[in-house]
């Protein structure tokens, strides 16, 4: 394994992989921190372009774009009070306390390392963590994996405000996905005569319409943000000194292990590791009544761990084949375009690529501090770009992109078709991630379930004869009832208090 990852790292010494890397970290800050922008629109709009370059070259374009965009979203957090992502919400709470108060370089200084430290954290459990859960998942046979299938999705649409909605979306995601041809018998099925539906939903170009052209839809709603920039405080120097980062090692523990916990179960994301860090860092904290008045831990804290998400989320991708969030979904349909498998099979037979991922991953994250610290002079202009000009260019990129895969107009039909219902998902404030990891994993959700039946003559015995798939399906109907348990607890204890 030191000998896979020292190979990794010599692989990026390309000067074409250093390049990317560069651009991908330049244009994944730049997207961050412009609000309404996300991440996964910057990393679904370069999976088509990535489909003409090598794969680890790909891979290492789209991992240090996954990366920057989550630290971004902090920089508008902190400057103009307005997340850049929602990752970086709970940074408002005391980044724009403290650039109000004049210390606003400090804010960015602190953002800028804290997610430095939890993106190398979290990549280097992915290093050597994924390895040993790849070569476990060697073992598992149609049985577990049906159930590592069920589970992924169950956290998924179990977790959110609203669970039934939650379903709504997987199940919904779950149906498209059974658009085409019938693996076993090959028959299509839902495909209502129409030859273009023979091979299925595109997997890329569903993604692009559903955060690239939502993102046009949602700017289009949105008043200009220009008159917002003019008051943006002064950045001075962002190096925060040795002193605090003595001082704020411990947050960055803590944020980095929480998050990177969080990253690995699907399901979760980073909205859910800043809020549990920031909530844990202000029950530990002996000055809690500082935190939303401007308290440096109140912006290591979510910013720490929503960057440990990043390597996390990749682990249970690259050594079960499970998408654990909509980025991991992403990344899954760029390494499809390459023509290669996930999971336990994509690391025996392909190492070279994997551990060149891992590094990218690595130096994505140390490029990210140089780079950041130098893009802050210029933010002020490149927050005051016009909202109707980016969303016109997202657009024309989104089509290129997609029709630049095959060359076929249906695909772009496919874009504008699941960009309206990303549009509709948001208007009546239904999760799209559930969706968009369901329509990935239907395939392997029913080719494993068909296998074990098979295998155990057409009976569902596999389910409880196996223990390991018994106690993972258990583990899955747990999570996806989750909310009601505690809510039923909930209830249980206001009652005995009320008695």
């Amino acid at each position: 394994m030191i000998q896979n990852i020292l190979q990794g790292f010599a692989g990026l010494l390309d000067v074409n992989l250093i390049l990317m890397l560069l651009l991908g970290t330049l244009f994944g800050l730049i997207i961050g921190a412009l609000p309404g922008l996300t991440g996964n629109m910057a990393i679904a709009l370069m999976v088509p372009i990535t489909f003409v370059m090598e794969p680890a070259a790909g891979l290492a374009l789209l991992a240090a774009i996954y990366c920057s965009s989550i630290y971004g979203g902090s920089i508008s957090a902190i400057l103009l009070n307005i997340p850049g992502t929602v990752s970086s919400f709970c940074t408002t709470f005391d980044g724009y306390p403290m650039a109000k108060k004049g210390r606003a370089g400090e804010a960015l200084g602190i953002s800028t390392l804290s997610s430095a430290f939890g993106g190398l954290f979290s990549t280097l459990v992915l290093m050597f963590f994924t390895p040993f859960l790849a070569e476990q998942a060697l073992k598992f046979g149609p049985g577990e994996y049906f159930a590592v299938a069920v589970l992924g999705l169950s956290c998924i649409a179990g977790l959110g405000d609203s669970p039934k909605k939650g379903l709504l979306s997987g199940a919904l995601g779950l149906l498209l996905g059974m658009i085409g041809m019938d693996p076993q018998s090959g028959r299509p099925r839902f495909t209502f005569g129409s030859v273009e539906l023979m091979n299925g939903i595109g997997l890329v170009p569903s993604l692009i319409g559903i955060f690239g052209v939502v993102a046009v839809l949602k700017t289009a709603e949105r008043a200009s943000r220009i008159s917002k920039v003019g008051a943006m405080p002064e950045v001075g120097s962002v190096w925060i000194g040795w002193k605090s980062c003595k001082r704020l090692l411990s947050t960055w523990l803590r944020g980095s292990v929480l998050g990177t916990i969080v990253g690995i179960i699907p399901g979760t994301g980073t909205n859910v590791a800043t809020f549990m860090s920031y909530d844990l860092e202000k029950k530990l904290s002996k000055h809690s009544e500082e935190f939303g008045h401007g308290a440096p831990e109140g912006v290591a804290a979510p910013e720490s761990s929503n960057n440990a998400v990043t390597g996390g989320s990749m682990v249970p991708l690259i050594a079960l084949g499970i998408p654990g969030n909509a980025t991991s979904a992403l990344f899954l349909g760029a390494i499809m375009i390459h023509g290669f498998q996930t999971g336990p099979v994509f690391m025996s037979e392909h190492p070279d690529v994997v551990y060149s991922l891992f590094a990218a991953f690595f130096v994505a994250n140390l490029i990210m501090v140089p780079l950041g610290l130098l893009v802050m002079r210029w933010m002020k202009k490149i927050l005051s770009v016009p909202e109707n000009l980016l969303g016109g260019i997202i657009l024309v990129f989104c089509a290129t992109g997609v029709y630049s895969l095959r060359g076929d107009a249906f695909d772009v039909l496919v874009m504008i078709v699941f960009g309206m219902i990303g549009y509709a998902f948001y208007k009546f404030k239904i999760p799209t991630a559930p969706l968009i990891v369901a329509l990935v994993l239907e395939s392997m959700t029913e080719s494993s379930l068909r296998q074990a039946l098979v295998a155990s003559d057409g009976s569902c015995d596999f389910m409880w004869t196996s223990p390991l798939t018994c106690v993972i399906l258990i583990v899955s109907l747990l999570s996806l009832f989750s909310p009601l348990i505690m809510k039923a607890f909930r209830f249980a204890g206001r009652k005995k208090a009320g008695a």
